[in-house]
């Protein structure tokens, strides 16, 4: 279901500000030549469709989300009758600097390691625009906010290609590590999950998500490992790396700084 947010003139001060909200929207096909007025985030809940932008063509799969900046051509649809998302619609004085910011650099496909972010973000607002409180629109935008920031260090994006078997096979292999991301993972047990030679696994992960996979398994870890050090703050440093796929407490420390800027003791 899709959500009209409307505010007066008095708020266009405002940094950023939501002005659309869908919560399990069934996506119809929209084609838009000229854009749309404002940046949208869209993330996959079910389902599959296809996007195209500048004459590229990707597929956005459950756990992928798909950015747009206002005024700039493309068109989407469901692939399947089922492709079903959240989205949210926004702008505000500052949105491009923001989202400069926090690494949102361009339109495109991203694919999400945390599949929570989204959904519990978009509900608050929706929560919020609905509550009848003083100052809704300053509540918003910092809503607005505070979902970006958090969005910003789970997502990655996939660069559009037309080849949407290659798609297909990196977001199984995506899938793999998001699920066995607290195993020990190699490049061969990898190549066997989807029937391809490791040398050819390598280069086509690398050249679709321009990282090696184990840069990408390195991060989804390390995602997790964030979140686990806030909510089990009873746990030991050397217990939450073992828990993200880490023997050595050390090799955590160092991958951490290096990824999160800071130890994990700091960042607790």
């Amino acid at each position: 279901m899709l959500y009209n947010l409307h505010y007066s003139n008095k708020y266009n001060f405002l940094p950023l500000l939501p002005n659309l909200l869908g919560v399990n929207h069934l996506q119809e096909p929209v084609q838009r030549p000229h854009g749309f007025p404002v940046f949208q985030w869209f993330y996959c809940v079910k389902g599959q469709g296809e996007f195209i932008i500048n004459g590229q063509r990707s597929i956005i799969s459950k756990g992928q989300g798909l950015l747009i900046y206002p005024h700039i051509s493309h068109s989407y649809k469901g692939l399947t009758s089922d492709w079903t998302v959240h989205l949210i619609g926004f702008g505000g004085n500052a949105c491009t600097e923001i989202l400069q910011t926090l690494h949102m650099l361009e339109s495109g496909v991203y694919h999400f390691s945390n599949s929570d972010i989204f959904p519990t973000h978009i509900e608050n607002l929706l929560y919020l625009s609905q509550r009848d409180i003083t100052e809704k629109e300053t509540e918003l935008s910092k809503a607005c906010y505070s979902m970006l920031l958090d969005l910003s260090p789970c997502i990655r994006q996939i660069h559009n290609t037309t080849a949407t078997y290659e798609n297909e096979l990196v977001r199984k292999l995506i899938d793999y590590m998001e699920e066995k991301y607290a195993c020990d993972i190699s490049l061969n047990e990898l190549a066997d999950y989807v029937n391809l030679s490791k040398e050819y696994m390598c280069n086509l992960f690398k050249h679709t998500m321009h990282q090696t996979i184990m840069q990408y398994l390195q991060t989804v870890r390390i995602s997790r490992a964030r979140i686990f050090l806030i909510q089990y703050p009873e746990k030991h440093v050397a217990e939450i790396a073992h828990m993200c796929g880490f023997e050595s407490p050390s090799y955590f420390g160092k991958v951490f700084k290096k990824i999160a800027g800071c130890t994990p003791d700091n960042f607790r």
